[in-house]
């Protein structure tokens, strides 16, 4: 069979806890970026066969993070940062992801990343200790937000520059200076290991 569209929407705002069961990662950056990425690994072959379409749900506050040195420490088990800001990090590093497989899988499949906005009806911020109300900056109802994921399954008008792939819960295309951290491809590769790496590290597999 085919594999023509394939959505990677999971997420969670827990904290980072004192972790070790499932290696030194928190286990939002394991929910949130690895697990997707080893998915896309596994599921590679398929993908490029069925030239298909990934959606990468991502969020706006990727513009949070502004040292990405922090970030390999910031985002391990018990590193004491507090919820919502591992979010954010951890959405950061999913965007490097899916600017990876772009360039991966050239010509071979797409890859969009979307922000379906603030999104209060999907409890998101429960994790956290966090309530989103409606009348935040970007909040959307589920079926606004539902219908920015859509129109990234549909939208063939995609700009002249690869590296511009982000989708904006109002339907424009983010200009690249709004996530130009995100476009260093030596951060890219170091936040993107490969399959065999994930399967053969302990800090994956403890």
């Amino acid at each position: 069979g085919r594999l023509d569209y394939l959505l990677l929407n999971a997420a969670m705002t827990y904290p980072v806890g004192d972790g070790g069961v499932r290696g030194r990662w928190s286990d939002a950056v394991v929910v949130n970026h690895f697990a997707q990425h080893y998915l896309l690994h596994l599921l590679r072959e398929k993908l490029v066969e069925s030239k298909a379409r990934i959606v990468v749900v991502s969020s706006g506050v990727i513009r949070q993070v502004t040292d990405p040195a922090v970030l390999a420490h910031d985002l391990q088990a018990g590193s004491g940062v507090e919820p919502m800001k591992t979010y954010c990090q951890t959405k950061f590093v999913q965007l490097l992801s899916a600017h990876w497989w772009r360039r991966q899988l050239k010509d071979q499949c797409t890859v969009v990343a979307v922000s379906p906005g603030l999104i209060p009806g999907t409890g998101l911020g429960r994790g956290a200790g966090m309530t989103a109300t409606m009348d935040m900056p970007d909040a959307k109802s589920v079926p606004e937000g539902a219908r920015s994921i859509l129109a990234a399954f549909t939208r063939d008008d995609f700009p002249e520059d690869p590296d511009q792939i982000f989708l904006t819960s109002w339907g424009e295309w983010w200009s690249k200076d709004v996530y130009s951290l995100t476009l260093d491809k030596a951060l890219q590769d170091k936040w993107s290991p490969s399959k065999d790496e994930m399967e053969n590290d302990d800090a994956f597999t403890r």
